[in-house]
This record gives structure tokens, C-alpha cells and sequence, in this order.
């Protein structure tokens, strides 16, 4: 397993293991774009003793191999998400060095300073900002060139070495948690090749090549997960406790139904715009996002590493984003252009599954990021 392996080209299983079930996506390269092969996905699956399900490696991997089987998937080569409550993730400055491998110690340095965990217990990722390149400038020689008499010339010469910052995001993961990851995969007998943070399969999919700075709002079953991206990065991520699940509880107060009654009204609330009932519980249940977003927009604001200061966009994914209700909320509360997004832009699908696709598309926006990763 290589943290952030290389390229190849071949089908690959994105693989997104949530709070409550997986979620799988099979892609293959086709003509210079992604297809999709086949995709799958897990009901929501209680954690014993109220465990996760990644803290039950055995469990997972049961789970994962039964998920394979059943989506009819051929690949056994995968990319994985980690959780973004469980990552510590940063944009730094660092004077330029030579090339990439002179920054490793300058990294390592700063990272120390910076996660609660002793490095040597974490996994340490790093990805470059800016480019790092040398610079040269035309300066003119001062005075005269004694040798034959001739005037001085303009020549090309380098500069004089000046202090220059790199931005660079640093990501760091717990081994153990890396290592519960290591452990489900081989039991499920899947070749693990990267393991990424669940952000960068959301940018992949959703936003692509646009450099909007863009709020991404990941309606997970436990948390919501809200990310402001500028020109492909992450910058902010804050994570918040409230998610799917409260919504289904929510439902089954209110009508007074069982858990699995609810979640089934859940699923048909966001197939139809006929009730009035969800916009009412999206505000009870989703609005105490209202200040949580004000305060990353804050924060990125005071950023002093960013380029822009201003979000432009929401898009919103994950299980609960095509609640009816849920896009008019963000535009009311924050008087932005709110869209869900749509994971299958960038991918070659089946025209007779559109329709159940677009269904299903918000909650394997990981899954599907994950595929392209080693497709682009």
C-alpha cells in the first residue's frame, strides 16, 4: 500500500467507509474520461457497542468483500477515504527550497508545531500550493567593461537570492487509524493503493478543473463536513455534529414511527417535492448550520495564506442534500448560489440509469472522487 501511489491505468473501486455503512464506485478510463463500471452501496449498519464500523477492522472487512460480490465489481485495486474529523489538515508557508525533497525536514518542522499527536505517530502527507521554480531577472552591468574598450551589456544574470514562501497543505492521519484501514482491506482481499482525504474525492468529483472558491457542504449520516475550497484546495474544513440520522430521528418524532419507518419516509421525502414536511425539518434539524458557516467563512476570511476572501458558491452533496427544502435553506441563510452537486459530470454513465443515478449520485460523491483519482 503506498500512501498517494502512482498512476496507473487500469479499473479501480473508490471506496467510502462511513459512520453507518460503504459506499463503492467502480471506473474505468474510457477515451480520456471516466466510466462507470458498477457501484454500490451498503444499508446504514449499527456500530457494536456503539463503535464505528472502521473500529471493527474484521467487521469492515466482511462487509467491504460482501459489497464487492454483490456489485458484481472485477477490479481489487482501491482508493480509500479518511475521515476529515479524523485528518488535521493545514496550508503553511515555507521559504521555496530547491526542489521537493530539500522541503521534507522544513515540513516536518513546521507539522510538529502544528498536530496534537507526536509525528512518529502520525502519517504525514504533503502537497504543493505553489510551484516551486527558480527565478531569474535581466539586469545591466553597472559601469564600463575595461576589455577593449567595449561598454558594459545587458546580460542575463541570476538574481539575488531573495526570501520566497511556498504554500504548502499539510495533512496528517493517526497510524492506527491508517492501520485499521490497512487491515480491512487486506481482509477483504483488495489491493490498497491510496489512501486520501474524503475533501480531495469531493473536489475531484464535484468541482474538477473550476477555481471558484467554492464552500462544500457533506451531509454525512453523523456529521456535516463543511469545506471551503479555493482554485482546487482545500483551505478551511470544519466538521459539525449534525447529519442524516438526526434528520430520520426527526421524522420519527414527529409522525411517531420507528427508526426504519422513518428512514424510509427519509429516502421518499427526497424523491418528492409533495410535502411540506421535509423543508420544516431540514430548518429545525439543519439550522444551526446558519452560524457554523458563518464561522468558516470567518476564518477563511483571516486566512492570510489565501488568494481570495470571498466564497462565490455552496454546492452540497452527501445522503440528505436532495432533501426538498435543503437548497432554498442555504440561499436564505447565506444569500449564496447553492447547487447539489453532481458527481457523474465528469463520467461516461449508462443514459437508461441517469435518472436512478442522479438519485443515488450525492451520497457516492466520494466513492466516485476516489475512482478518478489515478484516472486523470
Amino acid at each position: 500500500m503506498k500512501l498517494f501511489g502512482k498512476k496507473q491505468a487500469k479499473a479501480y473501486l473508490g471506496v467510502d467507509i462511513g459512520a453507518s455503512g460503504i459506499k463503492l464506485v467502480e471506473l474505468s478510463a474510457a477515451g480520456g474520461r471516466a466510466r462507470l463500471l458498477t457501484y454500490g452501496f451498503t444499508d446504514a449498519i449499527p456500530g457494536g457497542e456503539g463503535n464505528l464500523l472502521i473500529q471493527d477492522p474484521a467487521r469492515a472487512s466482511s462487509v467491504l468483500k460482501e459489497l464487492i460480490k454483490a456489485s458484481g465489481a472485477k477490479s481489487r485495486r482501491a482508493m480509500v477515504s479518511l475521515p476529515v474529523s479524523s485528518v488535521y489538515s493545514s496550508v503553511i508557508a515555507i521559504p521555496e527550497p530547491k526542489n521537493q525533497e530539500e522541503a521534507k525536514p522544513i515540513i516536518e518542522a513546521q507539522a510538529r508545531k502544528l498536530v496534537s499527536m507526536p509525528l512518529e505517530e502520525m502519517v504525514l502527507s504533503s502537497t504543493f500550493v505553489d510551484p516551486v521554480k527558480k527565478e531569474s531577472v535581466l539586469k545591466k552591468e553597472v559601469g564600463k567593461r575595461k576589455k577593449d574598450g567595449e561598454e558594459g551589456k545587458d546580460e542575463k544574470i541570476e538574481a539575488p537570492k531573495k526570501q520566497k514562501n511556498v504554500r504548502v497543505l499539510i495533512s496528517a492521519a493517526p497510524r492506527s487509524l491508517v492501520q485499521n484501514y490497512v487491515e480491512i482491506f487486506k481482509g477483504a482481499g483488495v489491493e490498497l493503493l491510496a489512501l486520501d482525504i474524503e475533501s480531495f474525492g469531493l473536489i475531484r468529483s464535484l468541482i474538477g478543473k473550476d477555481r471558484s472558491t467554492v464552500l462544500l457542504v457533506d451531509m454525512g449520516a453523523r456529521r456535516t463536513n463543511l469545506t471551503v475550497v479555493e482554485k482546487g484546495i482545500p483551505f478551511f474544513t470544519r466538521s459539525v455534529q449534525v447529519g442524516g440520522m438526526d434528520f430520520t430521528q426527526a421524522v420519527g418524532k414527529t409522525l411517531g414511527v420507528e427508526a426504519a419507518e422513518a428512514e424510509q419516509i427519509k429516502f421518499d421525502l427526497a424523491m418528492s417535492e409533495l410535502s411540506g414536511l421535509a423543508p420544516k425539518l431540514v430548518e429545525q434539524v439543519f439550522g444551526q448550520l446558519r452560524n457554523e458557516v458563518s464561522y468558516v467563512f470567518d476564518q477563511y476570511k483571516r486566512q492570510e495564506l489565501s488568494d481570495n476572501k470571498r466564497v462565490e458558491k455552496i454546492v452540497l452533496t452527501g445522503g440528505s442534500a436532495h432533501l426538498p427544502g435543503m437548497v432554498e435553506f442555504f440561499v436564505n441563510a447565506l444569500n449564496l448560489n447553492t447547487y447539489v452537486g453532481d458527481p457523474w459530470a465528469r463520467v461516461t454513465v449508462p443514459e437508461d440509469l441517469r435518472l436512478l443515478l442522479d438519485t443515488v449520485g450525492p451520497s457516492l460523491s466520494i466513492a466516485v472522487g476516489l475512482a478518478m483519482r489515478d484516472l486523470e
